[in-house]
């Protein structure tokens, strides 16, 4: 079966090497242009693009992946069948009637919960303790297609963003081989989703990566693991943006205001709405990460340090 792959971010990657691994013809990998990065602002490609010309694959890039003159290319590849994962653009119905078994997605979380562009932040920020897999059989609706496959995974305490998202990539492309595979041999079983349980996703904003330090400690790490590595939660420190990377909750019960840094305790401790929370890991604006003892002995933080205080 001939395989078109679409996908642009690092949650593709193990997919696309284990269908190329099991042996499944990859016509093409379509993913997003490069875009400038770094210092120089040079033209980065994306992930999956670094990845498919390792693996000597054919690779367009289009600015508009609806486009007639692209989907007249497309055609010329003669997909059977079309697999996306973490693209970034929304197919039109042109597109996705091309290969005779259309397009499969795999998604990050249970759905119908958490569709959209933010599944695995927004389930960490609302402190799920399950997640997982999904590969459906992608339509015109956002995330709605009929389910073919889907594995409960359990989420760890203190878990981020990116470390889940690397173990659901894993977990994810095996599923979505046994999928390619079941389809393959017409063993396939779709299952509608439904409809009353859907929930979204949306994508992270700015309002979303502010540290409220009023608010109770566990949902401050929760917010905190969500974001990192990135774009990461902050805060502000004596007028300067901090990102803060890693945290860990504190049992003991405080009175004092929240987000002043407790100095009587050793480590980088702060009161919140609710508890105490550990900052482990920060990154100061314009400099490198590093520890929160690192940062309490460079930054020597006194009792009148309130993180948070300045227009943010």
């Amino acid at each position: 079966m001939r395989i078109v792959f679409w996908g642009s971010g690092k949650f593709g990657i193990p997919s696309l090497k284990l269908l190329k691994q099991a042996g499944y013809p990859i016509a093409l990998v379509v993913t997003t242009p490069a875009k400038p990065g770094g210092r120089g602002k040079k033209l980065t490609p994306t992930p999956i693009a670094i990845t498919a010309e390792e693996l000597n694959i054919t690779i367009l890039a289009p600015a508009n992946p609806n486009d007639t003159e692209f989907i007249s290319r497309f055609q010329q590849y003669l997909p059977q069948c079309g697999v996306l994962v973490d693209y970034g653009y929304i197919l039109s119905e042109s597109v996705l009637k091309i290969p005779e078994h259309g397009f499969i997605n795999l998604h990050p979380s249970l759905l119908p919960l958490y569709r959209g562009a933010a599944p695995i932040p927004r389930q960490l920020m609302d402190g799920c303790t399950e997640t997982g897999v999904t590969v459906f059989q992608i339509n015109s609706a956002v995330d709605s297609g009929d389910i073919l496959n889907q594995i409960t995974v359990p989420v760890q305490p203190d878990e981020t963003a990116g470390e889940l998202s690397e173990r659901l990539a894993k977990i994810g492309a095996q599923l979505l081989l046994k999928t390619v595979q079941q389809i393959e041999s017409g063993t396939v079983n779709p299952q509608p989703q439904n409809q009353c349980f859907a929930t979204r996703a949306p994508k992270i904003t700015k309002n979303d990566r502010q540290i409220n330090w009023q608010k109770p400690a566990r949902d401050i790490h929760n917010q905190i693991r969500a974001l990192s590595p990135l774009p990461g939660a902050f805060t502000t420190f004596r007028g300067r943006q901090i990102i803060v990377l890693r945290s860990k909750l504190i049992n003991n019960a405080t009175d004092a205001q929240p987000g002043s840094i407790i100095t009587t305790l050793p480590k980088l401790v702060v009161a919140t709405g609710d508890g105490l929370i550990e900052l482990l890991l920060l990154k100061p604006a314009g400099g490198k990460v590093i520890s929160g003892i690192d940062f309490r002995n460079g930054y020597h933080p006194s009792n009148q340090d309130l993180l948070g205080t300045s227009d943010e």
